[in-house]
């Protein structure tokens, strides 16, 4: 499992995925927020990539000195605890910009509905 920044060829395979994943409420939201952070800072964009396939990605933002993600990851990769290495990946990321906390997103594909979690980084 490859984690890395997000490229301009992983688009189409990204978008995909969170179609797959997402109900059509969450995915129009999700979209809207990836186009935004790709403008502002793609670095906290990171895919887990295996195999040239997107295993999942993890959108980063920061607001007030405060990190949100949003995190995605294709259902077939969840025993490879691939979305804890993205967190951990992206979590780095916020520490070299002083982010002091951070804010989950998750969506539950069987309710479409979001949750917040916040989460002091230590």
């Amino acid at each position: 499992m490859n984690l890395r920044s997000f490229q301009l060829s992983d688009c189409e395979k990204v978008t995909n995925l969170l179609k797959e994943v997402l109900s059509d409420t969450c995915f129009k939201k999700t979209i809207k927020v990836f186009s935004k952070q790709l403008s502002y800072d793609s670095e906290l964009v990171i895919i887990a990539e295996n195999d040239s396939e997107v295993a999942g990605v993890i959108i980063g933002s920061i607001e007030n000195k405060q990190g949100l993600f949003i995190l995605v990851e294709d259902p077939s990769y969840t025993h490879n605890e691939v979305g804890k290495k993205m967190v951990k990946k992206l979590r780095e990321r916020f520490v070299q910009r002083k982010v002091k906390e951070m804010n989950v997103t998750m969506h539950d594909i069987q309710i479409e509905e979001s949750h917040q979690i916040d989460s002091v980084c230590s």
